[in-house]
């Protein structure tokens, strides 16, 4: 295969590849996704390493006078996007936990929204318990349950707020 033929060859494949990551959420792993003798970039996201792609496809068309540099860049090259492709296709795949966080406030927001739910619920079974009790200790138990779960409410909301003020500044939406 001719230098030429070769470089067009990879060109496509950087082609298919960005469309391939372009369908794909891209937001930010706990780790980097590649050993660091494929990929020399410390980014998590996919978008991170398609540039270092992208940027080794350039030095590979401008080195076509040194024929051993254009054949060890060529050989990095098509790993680097094979290593790419995987990654791509194997998004869906990927539970919850591994996947890349799209949007950290909106996360935080909805877990904050959880807690706040579940404790009014615990809030109104307490009082529920409360307005049956029968013996003094029993409500006292029960009053002091309500205190605490009241002051977990108050800080969830503040929580809450905390979020949305954040979100307000930045100009960005929570999603509910």
């Amino acid at each position: 295969m001719s230098a030429i033929a070769l470089q067009q060859r990879l060109q496509q494949l950087l082609i298919d590849l960005r469309q391939e990551i372009a369908r794909h959420p891209d937001g930010e792993c706990r780790m980097p996704r590649f050993d660091s003798q494929l990929f020399h970039t410390k980014g998590t996201r996919l978008a991170d390493y398609l540039l270092e792609v992208e940027q080794n496809f350039a030095r590979l068309c401008d080195s076509v006078n040194d024929l051993a540099r254009s054949a060890w860049l060529a050989e990095h090259l098509v790993d680097q996007i094979a290593a790419l492709q995987r990654e791509a296709s194997t998004q869906k795949l990927r539970t919850q936990r591994e996947q890349p966080v799209k949007n950290p406030r909106a996360s935080k927001y909805q877990e904050y929204r959880e807690f706040e739910r579940r404790l009014l619920a615990m809030i109104d079974q307490r009082e529920q318990r409360l307005a049956l009790a029968e013996t003094l200790a029993v409500q006292r138990q029960l009053k002091q349950d309500l205190e605490t779960l009241e002051g977990r409410l108050a800080r969830c909301r503040q929580a809450i707020r905390s979020v949305e003020w954040g979100a307000s500044l930045r100009g960005g939406e929570h999603s509910e």
